[in-house]
């Protein structure tokens, strides 16, 4: 958490859903925007107010990676529709990259 941020400091819950229930779409966040095209799984640490701090696994190991959204966002309240455009433009942009 960043203690300074808004949205960090609100977004626990939102993490644990993101890591529970979208394993998926954090992988493809994390091979589309994340520098990690060989990840085979991402976890989300942290949101704010710009975007998600990741973890990925790749075949050296866990690494950090970083995916920012569209556009920064105010409050905790935003994250959902932040994350679902990053999601739908991580998977558009794998899917045209194949």
């Amino acid at each position: 958490m960043k203690p300074d941020d808004p949205v960090s400091r609100g977004a626990e819950g939102a993490i644990a859903h993101l890591n529970e229930d979208h394993a998926d779409a954090l992988l493809e966040m994390a091979q589309a925007f994340g520098g990690q095209p060989e990840a085979t799984a991402a976890r989300c640490l942290d949101a704010d107010r710009t975007g998600l701090d990741l973890v990925v696994t790749t075949a050296a190991g866990e690494v950090p990676a970083r995916v920012e959204y569209e556009e920064p966002i105010d409050e905790p309240a935003g994250l959902r529709k932040a994350t679902v455009k990053l999601a739908h433009a991580a998977r558009a942009a794998l899917e045209g990259a194949r």
